[in-house]
């Protein structure tokens, strides 16, 4: 007899991709109004599952039940029909669209005479944003928004959809704290209105502050689901892994910084950036911590050439520089990890060969052809030393896994041998092992004299990282803080209020 409370059944699923097995005989169920967490190192099979649930893929073989009763998804569209939505991590949202055309896309109400009721649309949009508890005007371009609000967007399409189930890959990897709480905010509105939630995170810590449930998958399987209040953080992590002496960790910091390779003095690109000031030395890694919004990728951008400077000098090695675009500014040895690895770091339908040859195709030239040896010896030696999960260098960066996807974005920098790497959230979407490995990869590319600009949103990162954090707030730099007096209190307080609570007191 079936569980009433259960909405979504998966039994016994397969899914190969090229010879790989992907997902071998899993199980998994859902309960209405219930956050059900799932978990499990990059590549380990949980978004391949719910992109079945989806409709994205077809599984190669299992069952899927809906309220006891067996369906059939062939498509996103089947999906949508009986109540699933998919939050992805890279949102699809069309920027130049309002968010009510946003909201309706593909679904816009019409007049009996087949008009677009656009009214309807803004009624409807500002109702279904009103549950969620969020203040938006459906008449705004999407592209004016945040990221936080964007995300809030999707959820309100996913609730317009009437969606019983409502899967979020990774909905906190692009928010700050304040747009965190929001986000839980919203999550704790739709299990009161009975919705399931399906939440895939690599944010421990969320693991703990959201879930009814988890399920941990490793290497295409489940090998454990379990109540929250079963787990606790070192429990969960050597499921995970499958390890009982795995302890996550920050390397040790260098013993000293060398020369300065970056300082910029008094850099404005109005309206984001307002005279900012930073300095970062060979070995060691300077954290850049600040609220979203505050101008953390903005000052990157402004110093790779993207965004225009007011006014301010950028000196590189001691010598004044002002790169026109990042291709002069890679020539000049720097590296750039940027924020969106799919639209901004990587060529998704290239191979991981060519997208990690790519910045550094001209010292493998000659005459203007490869020399395809030793660019396949080069890439190979460094997919290596990242443990790039992957059947073969040629395999498509679009069919591997968030963290692997990650690595290779990084190890296009690794063959380039730069002086300053600016990485702007290295460890975005990548799972607690890949994410130590990518810290040592840091310290160890700091201990051997490069210059390390980090920027990142999770605090225990910044303050577990660097060597020096410099806060932002409001597009100006609100302090400067040594590893000894970053703490998590003292870098929300600058980044909340632009200074200390002393010295706000003191006023």
């Amino acid at each position: 007899m079936p569980d009433p409370q259960r909405i979504v059944e998966m039994r016994n699923i397969n899914k190969t991709f090229g010879g790989v097995r992907a997902l071998k005989g899993v199980s998994f169920s859902c309960n209405t109004g219930e956050v059900h967490t799932v978990v499990g190192q990059n590549g380990a099979g949980k978004s391949t599952l719910m992109k079945i649930l989806a409709g994205d893929y077809l599984a190669d073989e299992g069952e899927i039940y809906l309220e006891g009763k067996r369906v059939r998804i062939l498509s996103p569209r089947d999906a949508q029909a009986l109540g699933i939505s998919i939050i992805h991590q890279e949102l699809n949202l069309l920027p130049e669209l309002s968010v009510a055309a946003n909201v309706f896309l593909g679904r816009e109400p019409r007049s009996l005479f087949g008009f677009l009721t656009e009214s309807e649309m803004m009624r409807r949009s500002s109702e279904v944003l009103k549950r969620l508890g969020v203040d938006i005007n459906p008449a705004v371009h999407v592209g004016s928004l945040s990221i936080a609000q964007q995300q809030m967007v999707e959820i309100a399409r996913s609730l317009l959809l009437q969606a019983r189930v409502v899967i979020m890959d990774e909905p906190s990897a692009t928010l700050g704290t304040r747009e965190l709480e929001r986000l839980f905010q919203a999550i704790d509105s739709l299990k009161r209105q009975g919705v399931a939630i399906i939440y895939i995170s690599h944010r421990l810590a969320e693991v703990f502050m959201v879930s009814d449930r988890v399920t941990v998958f490793r290497d295409g399987e489940v090998v454990g689901s379990r109540p929250v209040a079963e787990f606790d953080r070192v429990s969960l992590v050597r499921m995970m892994i499958g390890s009982s002496t795995f302890t996550e960790q920050f390397p040790a910091r260098g013993a000293s910084a060398g020369r300065e390779v970056l300082r910029i003095e008094n850099l404005s690109s109005e309206p984001v950036l307002h005279g900012v000031s930073l300095s970062v030395h060979s070995g060691e890694i300077v954290g850049l911590a600040g609220l979203m919004g505050s101008g953390r990728s903005e000052l990157a951008r402004a110093i790779l050439g993207v965004l225009p400077c007011n006014k301010g000098v950028v000196r590189l090695n001691g010598a004044p520089v002002r790169f026109r675009s990042p291709r002069i500014a890679i020539a000049r040895g720097i590296g750039y990890l940027p924020e969106s690895r799919k639209e901004e770091g990587l060529v998704m339908g290239m191979s991981i060969m060519h997208n990690t040859a790519l910045p550094s195709l001209r010292a493998r030239q000659i005459l203007g052809f490869v020399r395809g040896r030793a660019e396949r010896t080069k890439v190979g030696l460094t997919a290596t030393q990242l443990a790039i999960r992957t059947p073969t260098l040629l395999q498509e960066v679009e069919r591997l896994s968030g963290g692997n996807q990650q690595k290779v974005a990084i190890a296009k920098w690794l063959i380039c041998d730069p002086t300053l790497l600016i990485f702007d959230e290295p460890t975005r979407g990548v799972d607690v092992l890949a994410k130590t490995e990518i810290w040592k990869l840091m310290r160890a590319l700091a201990n051997a004299g490069a210059a390390v600009l980090m920027i990142s949103s999770e605090l225990p990162e910044v303050i577990g990282m660097s060597d020096r954090v410099v806060v932002l707030h409001k597009g100006r730099v609100a302090g400067e803080l040594a590893a000894a007096q970053a703490d998590e209190e003292t870098i929300l307080t600058l980044a909340s209020f632009g200074e200390s609570l002393s010295h706000a007191g003191s006023n």
